[in-house]
């Protein structure tokens, strides 16, 4: 059947008409779905990055606490950094986790 053939019957049949709208619909889900999943693998990968920068400062923070009197100050500040980086890789981990799940929370393989 040709194109002008199937536009004139989906035109002539309502069901048809609503099955390829149906079609197109899905397609573009799917599309939007793939574009989430992309995003927030992006997002898991900037905070491990964001993670890595506070465990850099952390390191910083303790080594400067060596040879300081302020030790308990810039320990205090190392922690901080360390927790922050904790919560940055807890982050990276839901968000790939979400990336990989479909919109009912099932993990998909």
């Amino acid at each position: 059947m040709g194109e002008a053939a199937k536009a004139l019957a989906a035109e002539c049949d309502p069901h048809l008409r609503a099955a390829e709208q149906a079609l197109l619909v899905a397609r573009q889900t799917e599309r939007v779905r793939q574009q989430v999943r992309k995003a927030q693998r992006s997002a898991a990968d900037s905070m491990d990055r964001s993670a890595e920068s506070q465990d850099r400062a952390a390191r910083s923070y303790e080594q400067s606490a060596q040879h300081s009197r302020r030790r308990d100050e810039y320990r205090q500040h190392a922690a901080r950094h360390r927790q922050f980086a904790q919560e940055d890789r807890l982050m990276a981990q839901r968000l790939r986790e979400m990336a990989d799940g479909d919109s009912t929370g099932v993990t998909t393989t």
